[in-house]
């Protein structure tokens, strides 16, 4: 049986996040197709045991390296003077973690990083050696500095023009690179200096026996993502300021939760008697089941959007702008994209009006899904890509 070492700069386990779920995938699908699978990840507590348990049939040996964040700060500030790698690989990046791949890389067949981050720690290494971009990391915080302030916007500021030049080094240092949407293949590939390939690997997504019931008497609006997460908070900051107050004059029992982990102050400050702000939930299930439509209202941000997906496939109606509809399959049963603030108002009060359309629509939805994103189809993709001369 061949091996792979699966590179992971966080805890591949729990599922809190659309950096775990494409990690968590990645091993799922080497163990899918027969490789034997070790992981190695980074993170800041003692969390080994919750990772095994999560990855429970699906690895031989997981590998962990605790750092804590005053040493990543430091890594961070050393990193601005000393080399131009962007401001997360010297974050992530671990000499203790690089000396052990060095030591254990004989053992494998292919050595897999999950993302950029750990782009650094496979240089020089013997293996076949594979690199999942997922996002066009450049694109998403192009965008996110000219809507971010403060900390942040010079954050973003700095590690834009890294992650370019990043991006463009490692694309011919890999003998395969992934990634998860077109979009964010062409991005990559249009700063290109030559030829080179990317293969495009989508998440895939459980579909289960749950469905969102249609109650014509309930007038709720989701929308879930972690709200720490810049795409995110652009999002809900839109929608409240543009949408809402329209929706509210037509539909004054309108409540809109906005339901995901750490939330800042700019969104904690959006809460009112519409809109309530969980902050971390044990399930999205919970408030998804009593959603009438699901809004997606991206503004920002890169790759395929996780969110949108994990609604579909229980039956939920989803609304979306050109932005969030981005590396999703045009087809019967896709989510209703709004080309402006205008057209999401007269959607979502459309659909508010029409209970059966909601309910017809979300049928359709979740064979949308099984179409293009069950895992059934995604895994032979992957093993073709994987598998290839």
């Amino acid at each position: 049986m061949k091996k792979v070492l699966i590179l992971s700069s966080k805890p591949p386990y729990p599922l809190r996040d659309g950096a775990a779920i494409r990690t968590y995938q990645s091993i799922f699908l080497f163990s899918r197709i027969g490789y034997d699978v070790d992981v190695l990840y980074m993170s800041e507590t003692d969390d080994e045991k919750v990772v095994k348990e999560g990855l429970h049939g699906l690895y031989n040996q997981v590998v962990h390296f605790k750092v804590t964040k005053r040493q990543s700060y430091l890594k961070v500030l050393k990193g601005l003077v000393t080399n131009l790698l962007p401001l997360q690989v010297n974050y992530f990046y671990s000499k203790r973690a690089r000396k052990w791949i060095l030591q254990h890389q004989h053992q494998y067949d292919i050595i897999y990083c999950n993302n950029i981050r750990t782009a650094h720690y496979a240089r020089g290494l013997k293996p076949m050696k594979i690199i999942d971009y997922v996002d066009a990391y450049s694109m998403n915080y192009q965008s996110a500095r000219e809507n971010t302030k403060g900390l942040w916007h010079w954050i973003y500021t700095i590690d834009y023009p890294r992650c370019n030049k990043y991006e463009q080094r490692i694309l011919h240092a890999f003998d395969k690179c992934l990634i998860i949407s077109d979009i964010d293949r062409q991005h990559i590939l249009s700063h290109a200096c030559k030829p080179a390939q990317i293969s495009v690997i989508e998440n895939f997504t459980p579909i289960d026996d749950r469905r969102i019931p249609c109650n014509p008497d309930v007038y709720n609006l989701v929308f879930i993502g972690a709200m720490n997460y810049e795409p995110n908070v652009s999002a809900v900051r839109y929608f409240s300021r543009n949408i809402m107050p329209e929706l509210v004059k037509r539909y004054p029992q309108l409540h809109f939760y906005i339901v995901g982990k750490t939330p800042t102050p700019e969104v904690e400050a959006l809460a009112d008697e519409h809109t309530t702000v969980t902050g971390f939930v044990e399930s999205t299930w919970d408030y998804l089941k009593i959603a009438s439509l699901v809004v997606t209202p991206m503004q920002s941000g890169s790759g395929l959007q996780n969110k949108i997906l994990q609604s579909l496939a229980v039956g939920a109606c989803v609304v979306t702008t050109p932005k969030g509809f981005e590396g999703l399959v045009s087809d019967v049963g896709q989510p209703y994209v709004a080309q402006d603030s205008d057209e999401m108002i007269d959607i979502i009060s459309h659909l508010l009006d029409n209970p059966q359309e909601r309910q017809e629509r979300g049928a359709l939805s979740v064979e949308y899904v099984r179409k293009h994103y069950d895992v059934s189809v995604i895994q032979q993709k992957f093993k073709d890509i994987i598998t290839a001369e």
